[in-house]
């Protein structure tokens, strides 16, 4: 009997001996993956990394989008489809949540993105508080040197979205 318990418990020791931090080596392989697959939190306005300049920075828009609890992810891989707008522009996709899709234009000023938005067709967008129509219109977002149109369904994303950004872009500290 005595034998049959030293056995159990010394496949019980060497069964849940994986790696040397106790860890198996499958889940420590699974750590890593999920550790090397999340992304970096968008650095704070003001900072070396994003200077508070007045203006929109893309380093911005993904920090207040984070602040405001909407989980953005910054998606390189994608392309604008908007057309109309944008020369002169730095533009980037950003996913929000499951479905929902930003696209952001970046001008130099705010004189830049407004002679660039008079190229837009206003009929086919909506604002953050109109209701949407059958047609699924975008959400047109305009502040300082931002433009973004946002593709969702959820109004009240669409309208977080929206509140995030048009509070305005991070501001130089005072003198």
């Amino acid at each position: 009997m005595r034998e049959l318990i030293a056995a159990v418990a010394a496949l019980a020791i060497a069964a849940c001996s994986g790696s040397a931090n106790g860890k198996s080596d499958a889940a420590s392989s699974k750590e890593s993956r999920d550790s090397s697959s999340q992304s970096k939190p968008a650095a704070a306005p003001g900072g070396s990394a994003c200077p508070a300049t007045g203006l929109w920075a893309q380093c911005a828009v993904l920090y207040r989008l984070e602040r405001a609890g909407l989980a953005p992810h910054l998606d390189s891989t994608e392309k604008v489809e908007e057309k109309s707008i944008g020369s002169g522009a730095t533009s980037f996709v950003v996913k929000i949540g499951m479905s929902a899709r930003l696209e952001v234009f970046l001008y130099p000023d705010s004189a830049a993105r407004g002679a660039d938005e008079a190229h837009l067709d206003r009929k086919q967008f909506v604002g953050a508080t109109q209701e949407q129509t059958i047609k699924r219109e975008r959400t047109l977002i305009e502040n300082a040197n931002l433009v973004g149109l946002l593709t969702s369904l959820n109004s009240h994303q669409r309208e977080r979205v929206s509140d995030a950004l048009t509070a305005g872009p991070p501001q130089p500290p005072r003198p």
